[in-house]
């Protein structure tokens, strides 16, 4: 099953839910920051529109390193 429809603050919720932090806050976007899997992530994540673009909701996942189905479970 693909994921659509996922809202800004519930994907921001389910990532600080993995354990990463919030390091700053820029406007509409949250700098996250952590470790996944051995390596130290940084990355932003706009929280300016209700649901999310599938392109942005992709590009947040490659750059945190967290797959589709881990964070099914967060969501």
């Amino acid at each position: 099953m693909k994921m659509r429809n996922v809202k800004s603050k519930k994907l921001l919720r389910a990532l600080i839910k993995l354990g990463f932090e919030i390091k700053a806050q820029s406007g509409t976007h949250v700098i996250l920051t952590g470790m996944w899997k051995g390596m130290k992530k940084t990355f932003p994540v706009p929280i300016h529109k209700e649901v999310m673009p599938i392109g942005t909701f992709k590009s947040i996942l490659k750059q945190s390193g967290v797959g589709e189905e881990e964070l099914k479970e967060y969501l």
